[in-house]
């Protein structure tokens, strides 16, 4: 009887500008896709430095959203249709999203002011960072100082991942941790980076191609046998992890990409209740973003 292969093991590498992405999701992927990397945390490696540029980054990204959202403007009519029913509806409606934009404005800046109570995405992420797993590296991590002292080394040196303007040693504390966490694994699991940054390596034709010296660095530092793979798409990662990917996940996460810089209004509408964000759609005339679960 012939045996049944052995199923493929993963770590993944989530970069800052990935997770930023939930806050540009719309609809409830960015709901269900936190909810898988809860799921498969033990799976993912994860450092203070991705932390620290996700916070220092959040409340641009949130920002970009009050910037698609403008006040609706007072309409006047002529004294000879004003009372007809239409023009009355009509303004009724206006006045009914005047209300709502500042409904609006309070909820995002509630968001900015108490993430740890009303930003969905802030609070599971720092779940995720908080914990204490084996590929978790804190700022009081037993590993962290030999870990910064490789990455000042290689940055010297120049090795990648560092863009040409980097001036800190971010990108080398990422990757010495991946090198550590491969070699620490006991199932021997390969590697994932998801990453749209070109720190890492190219993006042809939806391909990730990891750097050519970091693909040496990883095959000499810790096994010809295993495998290091770069990919633009966090759906990607979850199916290496054996979770299932929605089309609806992939659909809007291409959107997503396509289209950088978009924000929808993910971590507004999840602080929504389904009756006001629909509410809201209808009355601004904002593009349906897709139903949110209660």
């Amino acid at each position: 009887m012939a045996r049944a292969p052995v199923r493929e093991q993963w770590l993944v590498f989530i970069d800052t500008n990935i997770l930023l992405d939930f806050y540009r999701l719309g609809g409830n992927v960015a709901e269900r896709q936190l909810q898988a990397l809860e799921k498969h945390k033990g799976s993912l490696i994860l450092t203070n430095q991705v932390w620290m540029e996700f916070l220092k980054n959040r409340q641009k990204v949130i920002m970009e959203s009050i910037k698609a959202i403008k006040k609706p403007d007072k309409m006047s009519f002529p004294p000879i249709v004003a009372n007809y029913q239409q023009s009355k509806m009509t303004q009724k409606h206006l006045d009914n999203s005047i209300k709502s934009h500042g409904k609006v404005k309070e909820r995002i800046e509630a968001i900015l002011r108490d993430p740890s109570h009303q930003d969905p995405v802030y609070r599971s992420l720092k779940r995720l960072f908080d914990d204490s797993g084996e590929f978790v590296i804190g700022r009081t991590h037993g590993e962290r100082l030999k870990i910064r002292s490789l990455a000042r080394k290689r940055f010297t040196l120049g090795y990648p991942p560092r863009k040409d303007s980097d001036t800190s040693i971010g990108d080398a504390v990422n990757w010495e941790w991946i090198i550590h966490c491969a070699n620490q694994s006991d199932n021997n699991h390969h590697v994932l980076i998801v990453s749209r940054d070109n720190d890492y390596g190219v993006t042809l034709n939806d391909q990730g191609f990891i750097n050519d010296w970091l693909k040496r660095e990883f095959k000499d530092r810790v096994s010809r046998k295993r495998n290091i793979v770069l990919t633009k798409k966090l759906t990607d990662g979850l199916k290496k992890l054996d979770e299932i990917v929605t089309r609806e996940d992939e659909e809007e996460e291409a959107r997503v990409i396509s289209t950088p810089g978009t924000s929808s209004m993910s971590a507004l509408q999840q602080s929504m209740s389904k009756a006001e964000w629909d509410d809201l759609m209808d009355l601004l005339g904002f593009e349906d973003l897709g139903p949110k679960s209660n």
